[in-house]
């Protein structure tokens, strides 16, 4: 990537935080050049003289980590959690058409998450993919074909059937699920998350997608749960009522086997 294009992403990132309320800002500026080339959000605990409970790398959606998910984040910290939030888009955006596409992706990914662990003082404890929408999707597909060193579990939040390694208009729209060759089946992906790491589902009642997760939870077996936001949707806005359930979830995804 060029000097312009290193700025221009920088620009992007400045931007971000500047719509961040204080409460919901990141509280750690990355240090590896592997992460000031992405635009990743990075939020340590809150006590710093113990380590984190766990690592949560956080796939945003179609429209980025947005603020929902920066509060998301920030109430985690608040709980002893070290979060690294990512907008995606860019980096699926570079990525190339075909049956590359899946390669070039775990093979990026695979460094930032790593290095984000890092920098969040994590080397050593539990490391959980996470994601909401389109995220959730990606974080399950992470799980199962990336396969990060010391990942417990995953967080899927309000995940659909079926996903693809792009951000396409009809995501972006509400649209019809992908059907194309780059495409993958939800179900499928969690069914190929190694067997010794569990799958958190959290959903909103109101949420159109909750119809498929009987198919999901029979896809991952006894290895997959469902928490539910009550009165929530898709977009899981709430964080107040979502962010107390999302915590019961991470919970049950640390708990010993």
């Amino acid at each position: 990537m060029g000097q312009i294009g290193r700025e221009f992403r920088w620009f992007v990132l400045a931007v971000a935080l500047a719509a961040c309320s204080p409460g919901e800002r990141p509280t750690r500026v990355a240090r590896d050049p592997v992460l000031r080339n992405e635009a990743v959000f990075l939020y340590g605990p809150a006590d710093t003289t113990r380590p984190p409970r766990a690592v949560v790398f956080f796939f945003g959606n179609d429209i980025g980590f947005w603020q929902p998910h920066r509060q998301l984040a920030a109430t985690l910290a608040n709980s002893q959690y070290a979060v690294a939030g990512f907008d995606m888009r860019s980096l699926l955006r570079a990525l190339p058409a075909g049956a590359a596409r899946d390669t070039a992706f775990a093979a990026r990914i695979d460094p930032i998450i790593m290095a984000a662990r890092h920098e969040l003082g994590g080397d050593s404890v539990p490391l959980i993919i996470a994601g909401h929408s389109l995220g959730a999707e990606v974080a399950i597909w992470t799980a199962a074909h990336v396969c990060p060193g010391g990942t417990v579990g995953v967080l899927a939040m309000s995940p659909g059937s079926r996903s693809h390694l792009r951000v396409s208009l009809s995501d972006i729209m509400n649209g019809p699920e992908p059907t194309g060759a780059e495409s993958f089946s939800v179900a499928d992906a969690i069914a190929s998350v190694p067997r010794d790491e569990r799958i958190a589902i959290v959903r909103g009642t109101r949420d159109d997608y909750a119809s498929i997760d009987p198919a999901l939870l029979a896809a991952g077996r006894d290895r997959v749960e469902r928490f539910s936001v009550l009165f929530a949707g898709h977009s899981l806005k709430q964080v107040s009522t979502s962010g107390f359930v999302t915590r019961r979830a991470l919970d049950w995804l640390l708990a010993p086997r």
